[in-house]
């Protein structure tokens, strides 16, 4: 076969498009008995790994099927040694995912930065995300692999918020609602900063003790909620029994994390409802208005001082 790099792009776009009848011609002219041997220059992606990624399964089909070739192509991996698994579970392509599985793509290999298709299936939201994902699981993947943060499926599913996603892990192993992260947060911690409520809900009623914990920094997911913005997911922690008065590693309260976020509503529902002293000290004497002035956060400062702050 030649080194023609004009048949490397000719066959990686065709691949990329879909066009099978493209693809079979250029191995006919061409002599292609090797498509490995096509890469992006810049990622290395080969034409299974554009075509898992575009979810051309019947180009997936063809380079697993059509070439006397040994059984670790399925697994070929690009620079980043990413498997066209990983591409299939990234973009949810769930008839691609199906396939490389039963035609023995190993389901829990590591690119860089130690994501598995199962972590990068769990990024999405959807049916077609939950297909790949109850695949994946079905084919053991492990959903207690780490990624180099120390994110979990667990993790991810509750930074992305898709309730099936969650559902589908938890019924493999609840034990996944405990995993912490590499600084300590846990999956109810995400899952407070991003404001997913049923997900929080569901947390706490598998196991009440996330509802206080603490990462590195002392912050519970309930500062969490409150730092992310999220009021309504911070009310929803409060009237599961959250510690309103918890104080983080340097002493900040839900008011401090408020103020300096410049999160107005959130300061006052807090002062309405009487949880935090307006001149509490978190350390170096700093108050809730005292962190709100630091990041010129100025309708909180107004508010703050509307309800009697003076330092």
């Amino acid at each position: 076969m030649s080194e023609d790099p004009n048949l490397s792009r000719d066959f990686l776009h065709a691949c990329q498009s879909g066009d099978l009848s493209r693809v079979e011609a250029l191995v006919s002219k061409r002599d292609v008995r090797d498509w490995t041997a096509f890469r992006h220059s810049a990622s290395g992606d080969t034409p299974l790994h554009v075509a898992a990624r575009e979810g051309h399964l019947n180009i997936v089909r063809y380079l697993c099927e059509a070439f006397v070739q040994p059984d670790f192509k399925v697994d070929v991996a690009n620079k980043d040694m990413k498997r066209p698994l990983h591409e299939a579970a990234q973009f949810a392509r769930s008839g691609v995912v199906k396939y490389l599985i039963a035609n023995g793509a190993a389901v829990d290999p590591l690119k860089r930065a130690d994501w598995t298709p199962l972590m990068l299936a769990c990024t999405k939201t959807g049916s077609a995300a939950c297909e790949c994902i109850a695949a994946l699981l079905e084919a053991e993947a492990d959903p207690f692999l780490r990624n180099k943060d120390g994110w979990t499926p667990m993790h991810i599913v509750c930074r992305s918020g898709d309730q099936s996603a969650f559902d589908l892990l938890v019924k493999r192993s609840v034990k996944c609602v405990e995993d912490r992260s590499n600084n300590g947060r846990s999956a109810m911690h995400v899952a407070s900063f991003h404001g997913h409520e049923g997900i929080i809900e569901q947390l706490v009623a598998l196991n009440s003790s996330v509802l206080n914990t603490r990462d590195s920094s002392g912050s519970t997911p309930l500062h969490e909620a409150i730092k992310g913005g999220r009021l309504a997911a911070a009310q929803r922690i409060i009237e599961l029994g959250a510690d309103v008065a918890a104080t983080d590693n340097v002493g900040q309260t839900i008011l401090h994390v408020a103020a300096l976020a410049g999160n107005t509503a959130a300061v006052r529902y807090i002062l309405m409802n009487n949880f935090i002293d307006i001149h509490a000290e978190a350390l170096f004497n700093v108050t809730p208005l005292v962190a709100a002035r630091r990041s010129n956060r100025v309708d909180t400062i107004e508010c703050l001082m509307g309800f009697g702050a003076v330092k």
